[in-house]
């Protein structure tokens, strides 16, 4: 009888292959995963990072274009809240010569009712009607000089132009800016960061002399995922500006990014 040929695998043999097949799979797919989840996390961390990056553009940009000396912190300093001023001019002081050919223009007076008052120079456009005229704003608490509380505060009427500003009603300003400014208040914003994690932007409400939080109106989302969020304002003096600071903190599938950032503010009213 012929020889049977040559000698086949154990069943030993057979499961210790299966075994080293097994680890070097597990240990290629490990290599192969790691640039992949490598990946997949730059990409969340980049995400995180630019959601945080907006928003922290978005509220610095409001915060520089507020009014001076409006600027408030709610108790837990997770809301700011804020009056907008997106133009500003110098209003008329003093007559012009008595020879000018334009005649004396139009003085604002703080002496009595005045429904309106000439520029020294034009606003880059015509104010709206409803908006407001604010004349030297010292702080956001208090009932003088404070915008929030409304007594150097004047609503615009129709009629106005780049060059001149009317009143929809006679109103006399409390006090004399020094540098003749006039600052055009179109809304008020508030940030605030909700309990759920939510960041959420409040825009065009009513204007009160406290701050309320939430304020009266329906958020717009900014931003999800908020882990740590914190507002603080100090007030500028004569010799610096005022200074605010934000920090958030975004988490999101096992990644976190948080950012810090200051904004110097003009305080000169």
């Amino acid at each position: 009888m012929g020889a049977t040929g040559g000698r086949g695998f154990t069943l030993i043999e057979l499961v210790v292959v299966l075994v080293l097949v097994g680890i070097l799979a597990t240990v290629s797919l490990q290599i192969l995963r790691q640039p992949i989840d490598a990946s997949a996390d730059v990409q969340r961390r980049a995400k995180l990072a630019d959601a945080a990056d907006q928003a922290m553009a978005r509220i610095s940009r409001d915060l520089r274009l507020a009014l001076p000396n409006s600027i408030r912190v709610s108790a837990d300093g997770r809301a700011v809240e804020m009056l907008v001023a997106p133009m500003a001019g110098r209003y008329r002081a003093r007559p012009r010569a008595s020879t000018d050919p334009l005649g004396a223009g139009d003085v604002l007076d703080f002496a009595a009712l005045d429904t309106g008052f000439d520029l020294l120079a034009p606003l880059p456009q015509a104010p709206v009607a409803g908006q407001w005229a604010v004349v030297y704003n010292l702080a956001a608490e208090g009932a003088q000089a404070n915008a929030w509380a409304g007594d150097n505060r004047a609503t615009i009427g129709a009629g106005s132009t780049a060059n001149a500003i009317e009143l929809a009603a006679g109103f006399r300003f409390p006090f004399a800016s020094p540098g003749q400014r006039v600052y055009i208040v179109d809304r008020a914003v508030q940030y605030r960061c909700a309990p759920d994690g939510r960041l959420l932007r409040h825009a065009g409400y009513a204007l009160a002399a406290t701050m309320a939080v939430p304020a009266p109106s329906t958020g717009a989302l900014l931003a999800e995922g908020v882990s740590a969020c914190a507002f603080r304002y100090q007030p500028g003096t004569a010799s610096r500006s005022g200074l605010a600071s934000l920090s958030l903190a975004l988490s999101r599938d096992g990644e976190s990014v948080s950012l810090l950032k200051s904004v110097h503010l003009p305080n000169v009213p």
